[in-house]
């Protein structure tokens, strides 16, 4: 029976994410790309040497601002389209604060200022508290936590400052009209927000001061937002365009993505013809086969065994419970998992009679019991009852179902581009030398306040 085992190992394709933002922005779309089964431990009847495929990663991400995280409430324009030639350089007045020496840093220390408006060491720590306890509670060194709290920190400090910069460059380009929508934003959120709390704003501000925030901190932050949003509308969006043509190529070249292949949720019964052979007489035990039955012995064991897989069969077609069958009869590595071998694609089963038999079962049926002979050695024969779940057929997700998706995730990518484009242009390297500063400073604090053993 063991010439009959091998191992298998599922593929899982790459799953692509989209951006909150720019699914607003293109009517709530999301793509709709082909799930793939799930790695199993090894298991019977498979084709050995199959490569293991792992997800891929998502998209490479950069410091981009919380206005990417946050719903846009006015449509995409054509006006206004910004150009290469006229992206900001250096506009980022970037200073860290030295603080003197022998001085206790606190949470309520500044950083350093962005254009003249000050960060305090808080308004980089507490939107990260939970990452940095967690963190400390995993470290085991005091480096360690260093490391990954100057990870979290830096992250959250450049949000910081993209907020500060871009929130600046939107106040001046926004007219009258676009700040009234803003304001119209601002207050359906308020209103939605005091709406939770019994229509009070004393009680939703109560609410928030918990939580460390405010009724005006909260409002504030969404205004800010809105208009960072609504100033992208105005000057990325637009830039966002991609073809039919690119969309196609994109389907094209990831086909493999958009194929789902055909599989079976499989589960087996594989007795062994050999618990039928007859019992060596010179076994004190009685419990070991002959070592050498003539053709005749191994012609009535494979009947019997057919004969008793037929009565499995009857019993799981009265109701008997297949899995507690599978487990005490069973030979193959399935037996414990009750029988089941989840998402078995066409070409992973090595041999031809079984996977001919699997899918061509309708969904939820089962097979007869089917013999398997070993041609070079009986010991290996096998009877297997065969039974399937769901039933995937093999097809192609048509391009029209997916151009949607393809045309969102290309939107993201051209949107990291653009933003790191921003980004580049606003910093100097003066700039970077003040962001390392103060990602230190609070670094500093982060570990005197969370890392306590």
């Amino acid at each position: 029976m063991t010439e009959m085992l091998s191992s298998k190992i599922i593929h899982a394709p790459a799953i692509a994410v989209g951006v909150a933002l720019l699914a607003v922005a293109m009517g709530g779309c999301t793509q709709s790309g082909s799930q793939g089964p799930t790695t199993i431990p090894a298991t019977a009847f498979i084709r050995p040497g199959v490569p293991v495929s792992h997800p891929a990663a998502a998209l490479p991400s950069t410091s981009a601002p919380a206005a990417d995280l946050v719903p846009l409430n006015a449509p995409i324009t054509q006006s206004s389209v910004l150009t290469a030639g006229t992206l900001p350089g250096q506009e980022a007045n970037i200073q860290a604060a030295v603080p003197a020496a022998g001085t206790n840093l606190a949470v309520a220390a500044l950083l350093g200022t962005v254009n003249s408006k000050p960060i305090f060491v808080q308004d980089v720590l507490r939107p990260i508290s939970k990452e940095l306890k967690n963190a400390a509670a995993i470290s085991k060194t005091k480096e360690y936590f260093q490391q990954q709290a100057e990870q979290a920190i830096a992250r959250e400090l450049n949000l910081k400052i993209d907020d500060i910069l871009f929130l600046a460059k939107a106040k001046r380009y926004l007219n009258k009209d676009d700040m009234k929508e803003v304001a119209a934003v601002v207050a359906a959120k308020k209103a939605k927000i005091v709406a939770q709390y019994l229509g009070s704003e004393q009680l939703a501000d109560r609410a928030l001061r918990q939580q460390g925030s405010s009724l005006q901190e909260k409002l504030k932050g969404i205004r800010n937002q809105t208009i960072i949003g609504m100033y992208f509308n105005h000057t990325i969006y637009p830039k966002l365009i991609s073809t039919r043509r690119e969309l196609w190529h994109y389907y094209q070249a990831h086909i493999a993505k958009y194929t789902q292949h055909a599989s079976v949720d499989l589960y087996t019964i594989t007795y062994r013809v050999i618990n039928q052979w007859p019992r060596d007489p010179n076994d004190p035990t009685h419990t070991q086969p002959v070592a050498h039955p003539t053709k005749a012995q191994i012609a009535v064991a494979r009947r019997k065994a057919l004969a008793y897989c037929d009565k499995l069969e009857s019993e799981i077609r009265h109701g008997a419970n297949f899995a507690l069958l599978a487990e005490n009869n069973s030979s193959d590595p399935a037996a414990d998992n009750g029988g089941h071998w989840p998402d078995t694609r066409r070409g992973e089963l090595s041999n031809p009679l079984i996977e001919k038999t699997a899918f061509s079962l309708k969904p939820h049926t089962m097979a007869p019991p089917l013999l398997i002979k070993n041609k070079t050695n009986p010991r290996g024969d096998a009877v297997v009852i065969i039974r399937v779940g769901a039933v995937t057929r093999h097809h192609v997700i048509p391009f029209g179902q997916e151009q949607a998706a393809i045309a969102l995730l290309l939107r993201q990518r051209m949107y990291q581009q653009l933003l790191r484009a921003y980004q580049r242009n606003m910093y100097d390297a003066a700039s970077v030398k003040a962001m390392t500063q103060m990602v230190a400073t609070a670094s500093q604090v982060a570990t005197s306040l969370y890392f306590t053993h």
